[in-house]
């Protein structure tokens, strides 16, 4: 029988009631008693030398308990080196936590002031005086390559700090042979996450067992034990790193950011607890941008509107560090291939580096660009062949039958990428069918004739999902019968608390109610990657199912020995054991657990308890996949772009719960509506940032974003047991191309082409007849 909360049920989040009252409990929530504050002095300069920092007068401020440079906190220095991650390797180099001689952006933290109150904090560090000598910077990917530019890391010799090449076919035999080339230059923004909570981060050290407690607004736990652990010489297991409630990251809190060894450093040395928490307008200079990409891409189609080839050569700017990595190099790179048929494919990629905020992953993580790049060539390649968009799709796509499909490609994590399941001519039938697609012409023509300009844009988009090394959970009952699941990884808002519950009480047969899921604290559970990449439904959710298998078979067993009956004869359902077809014969599980204890049982099963621990390192990665079709007008004067209709169409295979991924999919489409149409961090030539308020970086409002409509075309994953893929990141993806479409529909071929994200609308209506 299946519960009424078990997998594939809409069960209403289990945390929203907690965190609705007020009731949650944030890093500037945690009760530290005589505790520090922390203010940073950041640098006004994009590139410059350190010549002299005077802190005497800050110092004086009463309150003021010090201020601290890397003369000071010697530990910090070359504690931030990029991570070590798969497919892409990067120059190496090693960022100090606080600048050791030079800055490279605006914003790189120089000192730091503390005191017993924030406001002091501050004052002190307005009152350090820093003597900076300014040096040339440059901020524009294409002009970072050219011989002679100011470089970011001299050492190098050069701003590139790493390169991909994939490549299937050749390519070269495929253009001279195809019989229609499109060729364009593309360029995609730079924007940020902007997550309702900034980041912040609070340490208290114990002197009595020389440990750290540290609370961390983090996607990575993790990662900050461990950057903390080898900064300060303390063993991993010194280091207990605490993610509590994490008011949002999309992908800007998994790097491990200079505050976060700044305040454990600090706690150590005064003896005090120290907290330090980002403002609004702070994050926009020290917490990780995105995008940042240009790309000359050719799409090659026979006269039918076959794809023969499709290549493409770009740069990412990400800033002066690489927090994450080449990750988003990678991403990019591997999503171009799209749900279509690509006989020939070639990606060039360069990450460069500039004197601006580190770029990292936010939400899609290079898929966002990918597909712009993509997509808009499909429609660009319809318009010049004269044939309608959707009909030039539904000539590449993958078919069903060719499932699994091989891209004679590896992907970023070194295993085959191989496209597991999937119908992709279901889920575009199914956007077009919901969208009205085949009455829009007449609509649309209707609307011209009343001078209105009204457009249908069409995005499709993959997404790897599910990426290793391994995730685990451990699954235990208590005397009372109560379930506790705990895992490495934390949550921002993906329903962790909800999701994995489900699944372990229907695989252990125990009320959803009684299930509990902690995550995210390294004392709680020893070994973890993080959430981030769309990976947790897959292998905490799986590692989830498995432990909890085992508990299942265990409390069989000893239910086994005291009703007298084979285990397999045992039933676990509703919180109780009974025997098949004798529901009265029955033990509660807390029962079990007193059972277990016993000598006999434990030299049986080697522990006492109804507990198991077990972990998922996936064969490969899984990929969801899904098509949105956008409906928008034009005003032809002003440029104003309204969203009239959205449509999202998924498949996330066997989904956990259908409420969670509708929520999941409405907050990717408003944040792909702003990729499409308003937010972009803005420097000038120097590197000053122009655009650190929400007065200039306009998010979406609510007035803005029309009904998202949502459905499904699921596949279930092959290869894990659950069936499921990731559907954190997708329906962030492909919002920025099918707006792009839909506004380059309503304006006509005789407006400018589409290449810029977001879109420059008072350029692309001049000179339009209203």
């Amino acid at each position: 029988m299946t519960s009424p909360a078990g997998i594939g049920q809409s069960v209403r989040r289990k945390e929203d009631a907690r965190l609705l009252t007020g009731r949650g409990q944030y890093v500037a929530d945690v009760p530290l008693e005589r505790a520090l504050h922390v203010a940073v002095v950041r640098s006004p300069h994009a590139h410059a030398r350190i010549v002299r920092i005077a802190a005497a007068a800050a110092r004086r401020i009463d309150g003021v308990v010090g201020v601290f440079t890397l003369a000071e906190l010697p530990e910090l220095r070359g504690a931030l080196p990029p991570p070590t991650l798969p497919a892409v390797a990067i120059k190496p180099y090693r960022q100090s936590a606080l600048a050791d001689g030079v800055v490279r952006f605006a914003g790189e933290p120089v000192a730091v002031a503390v005191a017993t109150d924030p406001s002091r904090a501050a004052d002190a560090a307005e009152a350090v005086i820093v003597e900076y000598e300014p040096l040339d910077a440059v901020v524009d990917p294409e002009r970072a390559v050219e011989s002679g530019s100011a470089l970011v890391h001299a050492e190098w010799g050069t701003n590139v700090a790493a390169a991909i090449t994939l490549e299937t076919g050749d390519l070269d035999a495929a253009l001279r042979r195809a019989d229609h080339l499109v060729t364009r230059r593309f360029r995609c923004g730079r924007h940020t996450a902007l997550p309702l909570e900034p980041r912040g981060v609070a340490a208290r050290w114990d002197a009595a067992t020389s440990s750290l407690h540290v609370w961390a607004s983090t996607q990575m736990p993790y990662g900050v034990r461990q950057r903390v652990a080898e900064a300060l010489g303390l063993s991993a297991d010194a280091v207990r790193v605490t993610a509590p409630d994490v008011g949002g990251g999309f992908g800007t809190k998994g790097p491990v950011y200079p505050e976060d060894v700044i305040v454990p450093a600090l706690a150590r040395r005064l003896g005090r607890p120290v907290r330090w928490m980002d403002t609004r307008e702070g994050s926009f200079r020290s917490t990780a941008h995105a995008g940042d990409q240009v790309h000359t891409a050719t799409l090659a189609l026979d006269r039918d509107g076959r794809i023969q080839a499709l290549a493409d050569d770009f740069l990412i700017d990400s800033g002066a560090y690489l927090p994450r990595g080449a990750v988003v190099l990678s991403v990019t790179a591997f999503h171009l291939v799209g749900l279509y048929r690509l006989p020939v494919f070639r990606a060039q990629g360069r990450v460069v580096v500039t004197h601006k905020v580190p770029g990292a992953p936010y939400r899609g993580a290079g898929r966002p660009y990918a597909v712009f790049v993509a997509e808009r060539l499909m429609d660009m390649a319809a318009r010049e062949l004269g044939m309608d968009p959707a009909d030039l799709r539904r000539r590449n796509l993958i078919p069903a039958a060719e499932m699994p499909y091989q891209r004679g490609l590896a992907y970023r994590d070194g295993l085959p990428l191989i496209h597991d399941s999937g119908d992709y001519p279901a889920l575009l039938e199914t956007a077009l069918s919901r969208a009205g697609y085949e009455t829009f012409a007449e609509r649309q023509r209707a609307a011209r004739r009343e001078g209105r300009r009204i457009g249908i844009g069409i995005a499709t988009y993959v997404e790897a999902t599910g990426v290793g090394p391994h995730e685990g959970a451990r699954v235990a009952v208590d005397s009372g019968g109560r379930v506790r699941v705990a895992t490495g990884a934390p949550s921002q808002g993906q329903a962790h608390e909800t999701t994995l519950a489900q699944i372990c009480a229907d695989r252990l047969g125990v009320p959803f109610e009684s299930v509990s899921v902690v995550g995210g604290d390294t004392a709680q559970f020893p070994v973890g990657a993080g959430t981030f990449a769309s990976r947790i439904a897959i292998l905490v959710g799986n590692a989830v199912a498995l432990a909890a298998d085992a508990v299942r078979e265990r409390a069989q067993r000893v239910a086994a020995r005291a009703l007298e009956c084979a285990a397999d004869d045992v039933v676990v359902e509703d919180g109780r054991a009974h025997v098949k077809g004798a529901p009265h014969r029955a033990l509660a599980l807390g029962a079990l657990v007193a059972m277990s204890d016993r000598p006999d049982v434990v030299r049986e099963f080697g522990e006492p308890g109804l507990v198991a621990t077990r972990y998922v390192s996936p064969d490969r990665v899984t990929w969801a996949a899904g098509v949105h079709v956008a409906i928008v007008e034009v005003d032809a004067q002003s440029g104003a772009v309204r969203v009239l209709a959205y449509h999202a169409v998924h498949d996330a295979g066997h989904e956990i719960n259908p409420l969670v991924v509708e929520g999941q999919t409405h907050g990717g489409a408003v944040q792909g509506i702003g990729s499409a149409l308003s937010e972009e961090i803005v420097y000038d030539a120097s590197g000053q940032l122009l655009t650190g308020t929400l007065m200039d970086y306009a998010l979406p409002r609510a007035d803005a974003v029309p009904r998202i409509d949502t459905a499904s075309v699921d596949s279930p994953s092959p290869i894990n047991p659950l069936g499921v893929k990731g559907t954190g990141e997708g329906s962030a993806v492909p919002g920025p191309a099918a707006i792009a479409n839909a506004v380059a529909n309503a304006l006509g071929d005789d407006a400018p082409e589409i290449t810029v994200m977001p879109l420059r609308m008072t350029a692309l209506v001049s000179g339009l007849t209203p």
